[in-house]
Parts: C-alpha cells; structure tokens; sequence
C-alpha cells in the first residue's frame, strides 16, 4: 500500500506520526507494522493497531486541569464556549471530555453552550470566536483544547473583553506568549515537545515496546514563563 511502500523505498527505520484519529490512518498504521517498520504516535495516540508506544500527555487529565484552573478563574455565573479542531484528533475529544466533566462537578453554574470548531486555525477560530461574543454576551470563559488560541485571545481583545473573559488553552510558544503577558490568555496547559521527541526517538531507536509513560503536564502563567 500506499503508506508502506514509500517508507520502505525511503528505507525508513521508523516513523513517530501525530495521528488523525481515522479509519484510513489506522489502516496505514497497520501497513507499516506488517512491513516491519516501526511506528510510535506522538501527541495524540490511536487505538485497534499495533504500534511501540504513545508519547504525549494523558489527554483526559490535561483537559480536567484545564476544567480545574477555568473553575477557579471565572467569578460568577456565566456561559463557556470550547474550542476544537473538528473530529481530527483523539486528544481533542479526550481533553473535552475531562473539561466537561470536571465542569459539571465543581461549577455546574457555568452552561457549556457553544461547540466552536477552529480546525486548529488562529484565523478560522478568531472568526468562530467573535460570533459567539456576540451571540452570548454572558459568555465568561473559553477553553482551546488544540491549536488556534492565539486567534481566540485576538478576538477576544478586539471585543473589549480581555482580561475578564477568561482564556485557557495549551502550549506556551512565540504565538501564544504575547497574550500570556498581556493577561488575555489565563493560562496554558503545556506540553514538554522536546522531551516528546527525544523519548519517541530513544524508543524507535531501541525497537522495543515502550512502557506506559507520559509527559508531566505543566502549568504555565505570565507569573512563571520566565523559566521556560
């Protein structure tokens, strides 16, 4: 197939993918092992296929941090929104589900109303978060569970509403930092990505099955990112 012959006649020892979470990548994935190449995911994982290993965060527990801090940050009664990129990732829907679940918890008077999907697009996620401004003028908070939250925290300063609209979303990097220190982003749930690709490296490098392992969730505010 497609996927197994170009890594064989690229002589391809291994391959570390971030996987969509389809039918066709699964079968891909599948190809690969039969061919003898091993495969590890990184970031988000897949199910149903044999692969080394999964590197990346424990998905459910970052999006129930990301419940925790939204919690704690938004003051009153209010509407949240969460933003995604579509049914694209497996760590999506996973970090939604643990949002979600530690909303309804601990601050049942916060109503999830809004869906928003961004497909990991700063530009596509600043148009679908302007709109819900505007249809929900009581909505306090946004979570960004995957890419695009530097087109939220836009959208959210041309509304007049940062800081008090609470921002949380992931992975502290040039786009991301610029509202961290402003205060129009919270906080961010982050991800060591060095640290993901020399572990998925040492892995298909030793062509073993890795352990059960994941990355430490972090925690970073414009209080601490000096030391990043």
């Amino acid at each position: 197939m497609r996927s197994r012959t170009a890594c064989a006649q690229r002589g391809s020892s291994g391959v570390a993918v971030q996987v969509l979470d389809h039918a066709l990548v699964r079968e891909a994935v599948a190809e690969l092992a039969g061919a003898e190449i091993p495969v590890v995911t990184v970031l988000t994982d897949i199910t149903g296929v044999d692969h080394l290993g999964y590197f990346g965060l424990d998905n459910r527990a970052a999006g129930r941090t990301a419940g925790f801090l939204m919690g704690r940050f938004c003051r009153g009664e209010g509407k949240l929104a969460v933003v995604w990129g579509g049914q694209l990732y497996r760590s999506h829907e996973e970090r939604e589900s643990g949002f979600r679940s530690v909303m309804r918890s601990e601050r049942p008077d916060l109503q999830s109303v809004e869906l928003i999907t961004g497909n990991d697009n700063p530009g596509m996620t600043h148009a679908r978060v302007r709109e819900a401004l505007a249809l929900h003028k009581d909505l306090i908070g946004i979570y960004c569970v995957g890419g695009g939250v530097a087109g939220a925290a836009d959208a959210i300063e041309q509304a007049g509403l940062a800081p008090q609209a609470v921002l949380i979303g992931h992975n502290y990097n040039p786009e991301t930092k610029p509202y961290l220190l402003s205060g129009t982003i919270h906080a961010l749930v982050h991800q060591d990505m060095d640290r993901i690709a020399a572990d998925a490296l040492a892995c298909l490098s030793a062509q073993k099955p890795a352990p059960v392992a994941r990355i430490p969730i972090e925690i970073i505010t414009r209080e601490n990112l000096m030391y990043r």
